[in-house]
């Protein structure tokens, strides 16, 4: 069977399990899968794989042993998934559905240690809830190699890299807010900020607009009186706002 099939069934059961024996079982059990996950792993052929693999194949080893305790029913519950796992199949996917599982493992777990009434039920949660979270780190390292593998391989057969998402978002255009009243950029044309208008006599940045467009009070910049400009260099605190282009 698949691995996403069994994670899936794994999910499934744990969370139906309302008692306590059932629920260690059912961790147990996710601890169990994890490792014949980790064992697949590490025969790939990719050398970041097969590491990682390795190191989650120990991983869920030691889950399963900190879970094994007398509490556990000796029957686990559905005769153990691990041995019915025959192919990964998509890495991706399979190993994001691992990760859930240990996700939700170790908050049940929490939830027990948080109602335990023996100390040894409460250490036996503690402990696996620490080597589950060591499984789940390495899941996701796992899952990030595998889409980098993925990618890779997609290349080299000479397609595109898969498109990561956001990708398509448009681009941002930082534009720096003043308060109001401030002249703003120019919004007649394609002109850049700073350059003459059409049929001005002024020069490009040469003090503001020729003689004959000056409005009335107008003052040129940096004679007394005169309104600061907004954009200028010296004028750093003006927030910014990042919008879509288009």
């Amino acid at each position: 069977m698949e691995a996403l099939r069994l994670i899936k069934t794994a999910r499934h059961a744990l969370a139906e399990a309302r008692h306590v024996p059932d629920v260690l079982a059912e961790a147990r059990q996710a601890a169990l899968l994890t490792e014949a996950v980790g064992v697949r792993l590490a025969e790939s052929e990719d050398e970041e794989l097969t590491g990682l693999g390795q190191q989650l194949s120990e991983a869920g080893a030691h889950a399963a042993v900190c879970l094994d305790r007398s509490v556990v029913r000796a029957a686990l519950v559905s005769g153990g998934r691990a041995a019915r796992l025959t192919d990964l199949g998509d890495l991706a996917p399979a190993l994001g559905a691992l990760d859930g599982l240990l996700q939700e493992v170790g908050e049940t777990l929490v939830v027990l240690a948080c109602g335990a009434d023996t100390e040894s039920l409460y250490w036996t949660c503690i402990d696996g809830v620490d080597a589950v979270s060591e499984c789940k780190d390495l899941t996701g390292l796992l899952r990030a190699a595998a889409v980098r593998a993925e990618t890779e391989e997609s290349v080299a057969l000479g397609g595109a890299a898969p498109e990561r998402a956001g990708s398509g978002a448009a681009p941002l255009l930082t534009v720096r807010l003043g308060p109001p009243g401030e002249t703003g950029p120019p919004t007649g044309g394609d002109r850049p900020c700073g350059s003459a208008p059409p049929g001005g006599s002024g020069p490009p940045d040469g003090g503001g607009p020729a003689e004959a467009e000056r409005t009335p009070g107008y003052r040129v910049p940096g004679s007394p009186g005169a309104p600061e400009v907004s954009g200028a260099p010296e004028r750093s605190d003006a927030p910014e706002v990042s919008v879509p282009v288009g």
